[in-house]
């Protein structure tokens, strides 16, 4: 069992703060019975406050040998202490002092013998309690020898050797540096460069405290970071071995429905169930390409051939493609396009997929009989392009269609992977454009943006 405990010092205390208000309530009890009663003179009441005295003066006592070796062993120093010793002993001194008067004001010819010791009580604790704080604050600074270091009159003379040896303007001027240095690492950090990190020499007080706090959440930030890199790299490589393993036996089913589908089967319940194996072999096929293309983009292990782009050009190209999509879902395309080329750098191919893409999506789920709006133009010296539809069904939790495997409506069962969008986006961004979807209402927008190649960046719009 620890000898020295806060328990301990806390219990000495209160016995003291009891024998201290037992010891002032009995003064005034003597000075009450020679007012009210003249004649007669109990002494005893003055041998009770010696006694009281003489305990209180003792607890006290013990709680200074308990909190001065308490102090020694755990290397303490509470905030109070901080405080300059003298703002303290002047904030004490009025304290006693108002309470002092308020005492010296007190007619007890007017109190019974309750309310005399309720009142004379409470001003004794307050008054006990304000020495205490100070006492005990110069015992715990003394233990920690720091009882002229935290004086204001040390301050003004470290301020004053200071000045006299010149230095003081370097002081300042070293502070507002490490001020500078914490705000800048703050700056990095934020703006994601977490391998910057402070050197805790270079920082004093304060600031070094900071330093080292910041360091601390430097290191924990890029520890969750890399586990997050980590986890995020070997989900795409078990997407990517399970795709491969998935492709090779798959592939294999697509060529033994084709060639089943070359016989002349005589049966129509064989054929039809042929056509359903196909069309299912073929959407399984397209969802394990996709799975490989995401998880390459994930890895980084996808190669750009970046080239000077007509974007124009390849607009035509896509389109042309799906008319007969969009035809039978009685889809009509308006369009919106320049007179003249769109030349941009990027990597044809990737950007016909990504194109492709939008163009899929608006012929999987846009309401029949409608508009599909596609427009090119120029914004601030960017290739802007746009499409727009109107959607079968209510879109859910647009904001996270380009998240991977997130479908515009949950409950929806026909084809499509939730992969589109979100390989788009990130194609897109890989070749250095900017892509975003936004939906009013039940239309879906859908824009993309390169930035024009300098010698292509005026030409006029075609209405």
């Amino acid at each position: 069992m620890e000898k020295y405990t806060l328990k301990k010092i806390v219990t000495f205390i209160f016995l003291h703060q009891i024998f201290i208000i037992a010891t002032m309530i009995c003064i005034y009890l003597y000075e009450y019975i020679i007012l009210k009663y003249p004649l007669k003179n109990d002494m005893y009441y003055l041998v009770f406050a010696f006694i009281s005295g003489i305990g209180s003066f003792l607890f006290l006592l013990e709680g200074t040998i308990c909190e001065w070796k308490l102090v020694k062993k755990q290397l303490k120093i509470g905030w109070i202490d901080r405080i300059y010793l003298e703002i303290v002993l002047i904030l004490a001194i009025a304290v006693l002092m108002f309470l002092f008067q308020y005492l010296q004001r007190l007619n007890v010819k007017v109190f019974s013998i309750a309310g005399l010791i309720l009142a004379v009580g409470m001003v004794a604790y307050f008054m006990d309690t304000a020495v205490i704080i100070v006492y005990f604050s110069m015992i715990r600074r003394m233990a920690q020898k720091v009882f002229v270091q935290y004086s204001f009159i040390y301050f003004l003379s470290k301020l004053c050797r200071r000045c006299a040896k010149g230095n003081i303007f370097q002081e300042v001027a070293k502070k507002i540096e490490e001020e500078r240095k914490v705000r800048e690492a703050l700056r990095l950090i934020a703006e994601g460069q977490l391998d910057r990190t402070l050197n805790i020499d270079e920082f004093h007080g304060q600031e070094r405290e900071i330093a080292e706090a910041l360091n601390q959440i430097q290191k924990g930030l890029k520890e969750s970071v890399e586990a997050r890199i980590r986890d995020e790299k070997i989900k795409a490589d078990l997407i990517t071995n399970v795709s491969h393993d998935i492709k090779t036996p798959l592939t294999s089913i697509v060529n033994y429905v084709e060639l089943l589908r070359r016989e002349e089967l005589g049966n129509e319940k064989a054929k039809s169930y042929i056509c359903i194996i196909a069309n299912k072999a073929e959407r399984l096929k397209q969802l394990t390409e996709d799975l490989i293309e995401v998880s390459k983009i994930s890895s980084g292990n996808i190669h750009l051939e970046k080239q000077k782009i007509d974007f124009l050009e390849l607009l035509y190209q896509t389109g042309g493609e799906f008319n007969e999509r969009f035809e039978e879902r009685n889809l009509t395309i308006v369009t919106k396009l320049p007179h003249q080329s769109l030349m941009i750098l990027a990597d044809g191919r990737q950007l016909f997929r990504a194109i492709e893409n939008l163009y899929t999506n608006a012929a999987k789920y846009a309401l029949e009989d409608t508009k599909v709006y596609v427009e090119l133009l120029v914004e601030k010296e960017m290739a802007v392009f746009c499409i727009k539809n109107v959607f079968d069904k209510k879109i859910e939790n647009y904001k996270d269609l380009t998240e991977r495997f997130v479908r515009g409506e949950e409950s929806r069962t026909t084809e499509g992977s939730g992969l589109g969008l979100s390989i788009t986006k990130n194609l897109v961004i890989l070749m250095g454009g900017y892509f975003d979807i936004e939906v009013k209402e039940d239309l879906f927008i859908a824009v993309m943006k390169f930035p024009l190649l300098k010698e292509e960046r005026k030409f006029e719009i075609l209405g």
